[in-house]
């Protein structure tokens, strides 16, 4: 949102967020039956709860959609920051998950424009960065109720979970002189929050992300992604994917349809798929 406000249109954030939700009503309106929508919602501007409220309440979004981090450098913040208590609030309150997706420019995009590092391996990152401080600062301990989807199978965090748990029990108890920073104030586990609190996507183009992604969380609890759209890629072959890792029908339709249809409420039942 900073970007698409402060770079493209040049505008106010507010004021973007209403040219983004008013093209997703058009498109709504020109296809119907076809599009569930997402509310666009700058996480660290509670002035923009007003707009989001109308988007949810009579625009029919399913979820809210937000980065993961804003800003950039010494200043980047992540959704840990005070500022966003307003929105897992509204979230909580409402029983609206919240859409985490990285920014157009990912912590560390400095080095990483070279082969397209910022998408494949930065953007995952700062999902990455964002799910760690979430669950440290306590956000899920807070809000119990809340429900996210993190993007892209949850960048990394299933490949660094063994070292957030490790990291949790140690905390810095015993550590003489500590580096600057917070301490962990999540009571649970850091695994417990992917059980309760955490979804994830099947966006990744990898059987292996997939496989770590369900036990990370619960084949309940994966739902499928594609990126396309933005990306005229990857359908076919995220399909395929959920098919080769998982063996079971049943397991299937909760990543394909089931799961999606439960935590946006988009009040599907099985007449209303066509198999193709």
């Amino acid at each position: 949102m900073d970007w698409f406000a402060r770079d493209l249109l040049q505008v106010s954030t507010g004021d973007a967020l209403k040219i983004l939700n008013d093209e997703y009503l058009e498109i709504r309106d020109r296809y119907p039956n076809e599009f569930a929508l997402m509310a666009n919602a700058h996480t660290l501007e509670e002035d923009c709860w007003p707009i989001v409220e109308e988007m949810i309440q009579q625009g029919g979004a399913k979820a809210i959609a937000v980065a993961s981090s804003y800003g950039d450098g010494s200043d980047r913040t992540y959704l840990d920051s005070p500022k966003a208590e307003w929105l897992w609030e509204f979230a909580e309150a409402n029983d609206i998950v919240v859409h985490i997706h990285p920014p157009m420019q990912s912590i560390g995009h400095e080095a990483l424009m070279q082969y397209r590092l910022n998408e494949a391996v930065g953007r995952p990152f700062d999902s990455t960065v964002n799910g760690a401080r979430m669950i440290g600062s306590g956000v899920f301990d807070r809000h119990p109720k809340l429900q996210v989807l993190i993007v892209h199978m949850g960048g990394g965090l299933a490949s660094i979970l063994g070292r957030l748990e490790f990291n949790w029990h140690l905390n810095y108890n015993g550590i003489p002189n500590p580096p600057a920073g917070k301490p962990y104030t999540n009571k649970r586990p850091p695994s417990d929050y992917f059980k309760t609190n955490i979804l994830v996507d099947s966006m990744g183009f990898s059987a292996i992300g997939l496989r770590a992604a369900v036990e990370m969380c619960g084949v309940d609890r994966v739902v499928f992604g594609t990126d396309y759209g933005p990306i005229r890629y990857g359908v076919k072959e995220h399909v395929q994917i959920v098919e080769d890792v998982l063996p079971s029908p049943a397991e299937r339709e909760l990543v394909f349809w089931k799961t999606s249809n439960r935590v946006f409420r988009l009040g599907l039942v099985e007449t209303d798929l066509t198999t193709h």
